[in-house]
């Protein structure tokens, strides 16, 4: 059955602009094609056609959308073929690690006219001046929610029962790993680490529904911040490591070191705290049944939201700069090279059925 997902493969964050590119395709792999370039040369194009051209085909795809541009896209992977075709540019450069061998270089840059280019010389770089400028201020308002947060999770965990939460965690361990394991043909990683979420110049954006489909069992794992999600998910996550299962691990958009989901392979499984969870057949693991709500300070809450408004809007200021420098260079790249490109990638990539 075809599958297909979306995904994160980076993530702006409270410690900045966070990246699991690396695990975007595992090292067992028959080709990593890395397209080189310029702004508005046709990646994210390239890219997106190429997965619904393999999707079309009858092939599970994943699609790895940009943190930046969620409508844009960083990478693809078509897995029964372990092929993926992603942007190698800053600010995720990525280059070879076996040239010509499992990995291959595919430049655009050639079909740049650079003399043309040059007339948009003072425009370019005011854009990007603006636009880096934009992703300072970002990264700062995340960054500065950070402390906000630690606030809430502080003043919270003093009214948490964790002795309870403790005793519920067990019992939910002995769950999940009594379950039979799945004869699971898996191709990826042992362990492999990415976002289904991302804050993004058009808001926030959820992509969590896509792993969840196809999933036999889900978890919705409840609790307010500070009642140990994280905590809990981590040490699923280390008791299906020890058992040599095959994890997905699905981290905070804004707080990259906690996890909003984790999906066990052979188990079929998967625990999220997102609430995309209750769209399905679903079982509650709730924390907040050991935690005093009525301890809660809204006021903190709404200054953390309010500070992530901020770099919100500090990223579409980003986006928009960026627009101008990709007008810019439409003016001046020759598509039917990069058509003749995208064909030939394809037939290449068919070679491989």
């Amino acid at each position: 059955m075809v599958n297909i997902r979306r995904l994160f493969p980076g993530g702006n964050t409270s410690v900045g602009f966070y990246s699991y590119h690396d695990n975007i395709i595992d090292i067992d792999r028959n080709m990593l094609y890395i397209l080189k370039g310029m702004p508005g040369g046709g990646k994210s194009t390239i890219m997106r056609e190429i997965g619904e051209k393999a999707v079309k085909e009858g092939f599970s795809v994943e699609f790895h959308h940009c943190p930046s541009d969620p409508n844009s896209i960083d990478g693809v992977v078509i897995n029964e073929l372990k092929i993926c075709v992603l942007d190698g540019t800053a600010p995720h450069i990525i280059d070879p690690v076996y040239p010509g061998l499992t990995d291959k270089i595919v430049d655009l840059g050639p079909f740049i006219d650079s003399d043309g280019l040059k007339l948009y010389k003072s425009e370019i770089f005011m854009a990007k001046k603006n636009n880096k400028n934009a992703y300072r201020s970002a990264f700062n308002y995340f960054r500065s929610s950070k402390p906000i947060y630690d606030n809430i999770e502080q003043s919270n965990k003093e009214n948490v029962d964790f002795a309870n939460i403790n005793k519920l965690t067990k019992n939910a361990i002995e769950r999940i790993f009594s379950k039979e394991q799945i004869l699971n043909d898996v191709v990826s990683f042992k362990e492999r680490h990415l976002f289904t979420s991302a804050f993004t110049p058009e808001g926030f954006v959820d992509y969590t529904s896509t792993v969840i489909d196809g999933v036999k069992d889900r978890y919705y794992l409840n609790g307010s911040i500070g009642t140990g999600k994280t905590t809990f998910l981590k040490r699923i996550a280390q008791e299906a490591i020890l058992r040599n299962y095959h994890v997905e691990i699905f981290h905070n958009p804004l707080i990259p070191n906690k996890i909003d989901s984790l999906i066990i392979k052979e188990l079929n499984t998967i625990i999220s705290t997102t609430n995309d969870t209750k769209n399905y057949i679903y079982t509650t693991i709730d924390l907040d049944e050991y935690f005093d709500k009525d301890c809660i300070n809204q006021n903190d809450y709404q200054l953390f939201n309010s500070i992530i408004e901020k770099g919100i809007d500090a990223l579409h200021s980003a986006k928009d700069n960026h627009a101008i420098i990709e007008s810019v260079y439409k003016k001046c790249i020759n598509y039917s090279g990069i058509t003749e490109i995208k064909i030939k990638l394809w037939e290449e990539i068919l070679e491989y059925k």
